[in-house]
């Protein structure tokens, strides 16, 4: 009986201390006079937990004419189902919550067979702060857009945007820093927000990250590659504040006409992994359209667009060819300024509370030469470069709020592949445990 007692006590103890802690942190944010926050839409109600914890798994099972090698190059998001059979995208913890009245705290951390455990963010946001002012400071996704600010199981399609996979990385562009955003006194809701953050992240491909698909492992010992194949420099340091990268981003959401409408600009800029001095700049613009009809034969439409565009300086390089032992094989890559750009556009349909439909079209180019172990090559032979096209529909199933089914069919045009284009069909599911915070419309 005894033993029986003394854990029940401590039980009991534990959660009188949690309830004293919620009451004392309810009594604390009455007493606070009311602000306005600059991220709480006027549809959406302010709620302060002192934690919540959730769970998000997302798998996928998916066949293609193109083999896994060919895969890895056309599937370019981290979290990508990028091999036929089965595919373990994510497990995703997540942990958020009021730390007092001035604060809030989010954590997520993810891990996959061919990640294994890795930190997506962890940071603070102020709650309390005068002129509609509000801090967000710690490791996070860098608000870019839409797609590169949401985790991979708030997205729609299956897969990450190809532009996105380029410019922003498989993961998406993260780092730590901090931004500041400030909603304007304006009758509609309008954001303006400016922040700094490390550009040696491993994420940010574009700047001083490792850039995806340029490392050519399979040479062995050949030397780490960046931007367009370029040559990776040795000793970069954050030297000053222009070593940093700089985003400045401009949202607003309003309703026309029954019609939810959100318009942003971002601008991205920061120094790149091939030389001192060397720089890349992001634009992008995203517009959101959505609509939920009171009458036919759709319960709720949206339709989203991002655009994306890079330019990144690339000095002059020495570069070993194939035959290292041979110098007449050496070339001199030319010192560049380098163009990639793309789009995606998507629609999605409700045509009952639990089904949906979509479909996805995406383009993304380049402009500028890139560099392979065999010398200058066009961009159209470089796989994180070339000419793409992708047509994605899509059929979605939700059994309650908590659970998502996702079938998806890929087609891929893109200039790097022997045959041309290849043909993909995923079966994907996803399951949410717990409370996760709420993303964005």
């Amino acid at each position: 009986m005894r033993l029986l007692l003394v854990p029940t006590l401590a039980l009991l103890s534990a959660t009188l201390v949690a309830a004293d802690a919620a009451s004392a942190l309810d009594q604390a944010v009455a007493e606070l006079p009311p602000r306005a926050s600059p991220t709480v839409h006027a549809h959406q109600e302010p709620s302060l937990r002192l934690m919540e914890i959730s769970l998000a798994v997302a798998g996928a099972l998916g066949a293609s004419t193109a083999s896994d090698h060919e895969l890895e190059g056309l599937q370019g998001g981290g979290h990508d189902p990028g091999r036929r059979g089965f595919s373990l995208q994510t497990a995703e913890l997540s942990l958020s919550g009021a730390v007092d009245p001035y604060f809030t705290a989010e954590a997520h951390i993810a891990a996959s067979p061919e990640h294994g455990v890795e930190l997506e963010e962890a940071f603070i946001t102020t709650t309390g702060l005068p002129h509609a002012l509000e801090v967000k400071a710690g490791y996070q996704l860098i608000e870019f857009g839409r797609v590169n600010a949401s985790h991979m199981h708030g997205w729609t399609w299956i897969d990450q945007p190809v532009i996105a996979s380029r410019l922003l990385g498989g993961d998406g562009s993260r780092s730590p820093g901090a931004r500041v955003a400030w909603l304007a006194p304006v009758g509609w809701y309008s954001q303006l927000s400016v922040g700094a953050y490390n550009s040696d992240d491993e994420s940010m491909v574009s700047f001083r990250g490792e850039a995806g698909g340029h490392d050519h492992d399979d040479h062995g010992d050949e030397p780490e590659r960046t931007i367009g194949g370029r040559l990776r420099a040795e000793e970069l340091e954050t030297g000053s504040m222009a070593d940093l990268a700089w985003l400045a981003r401009w949202e607003n959401s309003a309703d026309l006409g029954g019609t939810e409408t959100k318009l942003g600009l971002s601008w991205l800029s920061g120094a790149n992994a091939s030389g001192t001095g060397m720089r890349s700049d992001l634009y992008g613009a995203d517009l959101v359209l959505g609509a939920k009809p009171t009458s036919g034969p759709f319960t709720a439409i949206k339709g989203v667009i991002e655009v994306m565009y890079r330019s990144a300086e690339v000095p002059e390089s020495a570069e070993l060819g194939e035959d290292e032992a041979d110098p007449a094989d050496d070339f001199t890559a030319p010192a560049a300024t380098l163009h990639d750009w793309g789009l995606y556009a998507q629609v999605e349909l409700g045509f009952s509370e639990r089904w949906s439909a979509g479909l996805r079209g995406e383009y993304a180019t380049a402009s500028g030469d890139s560099v392979d172990h065999d010398g200058m090559i066009d961009h159209d032979q470089d796989a994180m470069r070339d000419t793409r096209i992708r047509i994605s529909p899509l059929v979605a199933f939700r059994p309650s709020e908590f659970s998502r089914l996702r079938l998806q069919y890929d087609y891929d045009k893109a200039e790097h592949l022997e045959d041309g284009e290849a043909h993909s069909v995923w079966m994907g599911l996803d399951v949410l445990i717990g409370a996760h915070p709420a993303h964005g419309f």
